[in-house]
């Protein structure tokens, strides 16, 4: 059975006051230690915030890089346990035009933030059966540039899957509801299937707004899925995030 997890840990910012992240990050590890996800998916990190979590959670390795021109700012992340796997062919695309140079944009109806995708395949330590991960952040303005990067990350993945095949998950926030048009393109996808489809909605502001689903799963059609589900939790009033995470235990096909 492999574990795993979509999280948006919200970047940190003063903005958030009680909730900021330098506040929740003992909560969010100490979360993130008892599921003992086997990848995630982590959208919003930023360099500071890695290094507080690489700190609290040594057993996990963190690939990805940052979406800005420095390569640096906020990073579609994937952390993986290091006792089971080992990371091969990592790869951080900007969603733009130009996806190898960093910061830069679809333009349209696109917010001035850069986008990214990472994708990593995962090797057992112990001999088995490869796992690739690719996680995503898109646009949280632009229908259009929604659009575009969905197709990028699609295009990538295809041409992965034609490299080298192997059972792939699709980890996210996508900024768009399950009925809206731009995740049409995945939700009609022969390849692939949302396992999330069954969980409530992820996005909640602390809940300050009635949740919205907008955080996903993906996975190709040869995995087995025995349980999918998302995490509402408070301790001493905080929360994990402004967004509840997905975790999903599966089992690999071929």
């Amino acid at each position: 059975m492999i574990r795993v997890m979509s999280f948006n840990v919200r970047t940190q910012t003063p903005h958030d006051e009680k909730q900021q992240f330098i506040f929740r990050a003992d909560f969010l590890c100490s979360t993130i230690r008892r599921l003992c996800p086997d990848m995630i998916g982590i959208q919003e990190l930023t360099p500071f915030m890695r290094g507080l979590m690489i700190e609290r959670l040594p057993e996990y390795a963190f690939v990805g890089g940052g979406r800005e021109t420095d390569r640096l700012g906020e990073s579609p992340c994937i952390a993986f346990l290091q006792k089971k796997w080992m990371a091969e062919r990592l790869s951080t695309e900007i969603l733009s035009l130009t996806p190898h140079i960093p910061g830069t944009t679809f333009g349209l109806d696109q917010s001035p933030c850069p986008r990214a995708f990472s994708s990593c395949d995962f090797m057992p330590v112990d001999g088995g059966t490869p796992v690739r991960v690719m996680n995503i952040h898109t646009d949280h303005v632009g229908v259009r540039a929604r659009e575009l990067e969905i197709s990028q990350l699609l295009q990538f993945y295809h041409a992965q899957q034609a490299l080298r095949p192997m059972p792939t998950l699709i980890t996210g926030d996508f900024n768009a509801l399950p009925d809206s048009e731009e995740m049409k393109l995945l939700m009609d996808h022969a390849c692939l299937r949302d396992i999330s489809a069954s969980v409530p909605g992820t996005f909640h502001d602390y809940d300050r707004k009635p949740p919205q689903k907008i955080d996903y799963i993906f996975a190709c059609q040869s995995w087995s899925v025995q349980r999918v589900w998302t995490l509402h939790e408070k301790q001493n009033g905080l929360f994990l995030s402004d967004h509840d995470p997905i975790i999903a235990d599966l089992s690999s096909g071929t």
